[in-house]
């Protein structure tokens, strides 16, 4: 599989090496943690192999899906290269040590459909980023930053 150019994916480098979603983890994570509920979405589609449904907690109605794919770091080295380039942006932080350990780049694209949650995305990185306890590598910006990143940027998009 094809990673996505990092600028259209929220990328999680993970340290562990599988390559399914652990969809009762995540959910778990999501309503814990997020104020979120995760659904797996089927959507027929062979370059995206998973989507998953994104919804506030307090309106499981109101679902974003969000893709995702995943591959081995050594078939992302375009995400690796600007996680680097994030951590020579903050200094390092101990987030180059996290990079370093990754054996799995797993790809939250950015993109969401007409109509759906734009924070949606994040929610799905931030979930990713606190079960697998990997650095998150944002579409638009040259930083790479961790759980605590994450929840100030969904704050920030008005996180529900």
């Amino acid at each position: 599989m094809e990673p996505l150019p990092p600028e259209l994916a929220w990328s999680v480098l993970s340290p562990e090496p599988g390559e399914a979603p652990d969809l009762p983890r995540w959910m778990n994570a999501a309503r814990a943690h997020f104020r979120a509920e995760l659904s797996l979405v089927a959507l027929g589609d062979a370059a995206t192999p998973w989507a998953v449904g994104v919804s506030p907690a307090r309106e499981v109605g109101r679902v974003t899906t969000v893709r995702l794919r995943t591959m081995p770091v050594a078939e992302a080295p375009t995400v690796v290269a600007a996680a680097l380039r994030g951590c020579a942006a903050i200094g390092g932080a101990g987030m180059d040590a996290l990079v370093a350990r990754a054996r799995r780049v797993w790809q939250v694209d950015a993109r969401v459909d007409v109509g759906g949650d734009g924070a949606a995305p994040l929610v799905l990185a931030a979930v990713l980023a606190n079960v697998m306890l990997g650095p998150v590598v944002p579409p638009e910006e040259v930083v790479v930053f961790g759980v605590r990143g994450a929840r100030e940027r969904l704050e920030r998009a008005g996180w529900r």
